[in-house]
């Protein structure tokens, strides 16, 4: 026998939330929660930062797994992102190639890449500007070039590009540098041209990276990660994403021991090894990374294959990439993922300076994690349903 409850207005909004969260039909949730995996990863990286970084490895009888290298290289979220970034926007750039569709409005497809990017980014500054006028010790913009460069996202190397507010922003452009070059690059996108699409990448990466080390090998290692990553020296990320996006097109037309038709788990899992592996191994070789070694221009292709091989099977339909991406939690957070990456290390900063963690004996990590992940969630959501959904709408219509 049902209890009645009064105030049913009270619990209709409550009702209506699993709506306001449902995943878009023509998505894939098993890659919304690869987004999900790609933020997460790179908060927990902060975390481990904001915590003191220190070694965290488990003891098994008389062996110790040491997971510091899952936890210190939280960065290479950032790959995935722009990796599935070269997938989803390239599918359709691929299909009209094949003859599948028209070609893409390109008027439209930078309405809506600009509608994705720039609103939640603004509500972000503009909230940070407010909060360092009434909270001492916040960091602010000191004069106008800086917010112009602030508003036009010229996070770049000096002296074109500024220091952003927020760190977490500096790749935020590269990821819009793309979008502006997919359309001519879509010519690449054809059966038959898989190889002048790996040839032009890895090309346009290994040039700007080798570039880049040579001119700043004595400029601060966060001078060297901002420069060489720029789209050039990015390129290889969002090539491999656009490679899976191709292949994904001309599915039908490959071998099935390339392209698995049924479960092509067996690919999914091979691509997370082969992610946890490039992790492992760029961490043994850490110290060897910006002194010019092969890894400099090896590691993040590896990283990228890897990713590439997942998201290609969870676009398939892989058993084993819906069982881990693509459940509730991991779709909602894939959902909230650009602005869960986007506040929390603004909130992690926040939350570390209170006296409560500040006062904590022991290693801080754990308890960081316990009170920041849900304040960081529940922040990305409400962004994500004020900021990110309307604009979401519009640019649909």
């Amino acid at each position: 026998m049902g209890i009645p409850v009064s105030g049913g207005w009270l619990l209709t909004p409550l009702r209506r939330l699993p709506a306001l969260f449902r995943e878009d039909g023509a998505h894939l949730p098993a890659l919304t929660g690869i987004r999900a995996w790609a933020a997460f990863w790179v908060l927990l990286y902060h975390a481990w930062v904001f915590s003191v970084p220190r070694t965290i490895a488990i003891p098994l009888g008389g062996f110790s797994l040491d997971l510091t290298p899952l936890v210190s290289l939280g960065g290479a979220g950032v790959s995935i992102f722009f990796v599935l970034s070269g997938f989803l926007l390239g599918v359709p750039f691929a299909e009209w190639q094949l003859g599948l569709r028209r070609r893409p409005d390109l008027g439209r497809y930078l309405f809506r890449r600009v509608a994705r990017v720039f609103p939640a980014y603004y509500a972000q500054l503009a909230i940070l500007l407010v909060v360092a006028v009434f909270v001492p010790g916040q960091k602010t913009l000191s004069d106008w070039p800086s917010l112009v460069r602030h508003l036009f996202m010229l996070f770049n190397p000096p002296p074109v590009g500024v220091t952003p507010l927020n760190l977490v922003w500096w790749t935020l452009p590269i990821e819009f540098s793309f979008y502006l070059v997919l359309p001519l690059l879509a010519f690449l996108l054809r059966p038959g041209r898989w190889g002048w699409l790996l040839l032009a990448s890895f090309a346009a990466m290994s040039a700007w990276r080798f570039m880049t080390v040579s001119w700043l090998s004595e400029a601060p290692i966060q001078q060297r990660v901002y420069t060489s990553y720029q789209l050039p020296g990015s390129f290889d990320m969002f090539g491999l994403g656009m490679l899976a996006a191709l292949l994904y097109v001309n599915r039908d037309r490959l071998p099935d021991w390339l392209i698995p038709k049924r479960d092509p788990s067996r690919l999914a899992l091979l691509g997370l090894v082969l992610v946890v592996a490039a992790v492992y191994w760029l961490f043994a070789e850490r110290h060897h990374y910006w002194a010019n070694y092969p890894i400099f221009y090896l590691w993040t292709p590896a990283l990228s294959l890897g990713t590439a091989a997942a998201v290609l099977a969870g676009a398939i339909g892989s058993r084993l990439t819906d069982a881990l991406f693509g459940n509730r939690v991991m779709v909602f957070a894939g959902l909230v993922s650009y602005s869960v990456y986007l506040w929390h290390i603004v909130l992690m900063g926040w939350l570390n300076a209170t006296p409560l963690l500040q006062g904590l004996q022991g290693y801080r990590l754990p308890w960081l994690l316990l009170l920041s992940v849900p304040v960081i969630y529940a922040v990305a959501a409400v962004s994500y349903l004020l900021v990110e959904r309307p604009f979401m709408r519009m640019r649909r219509r």
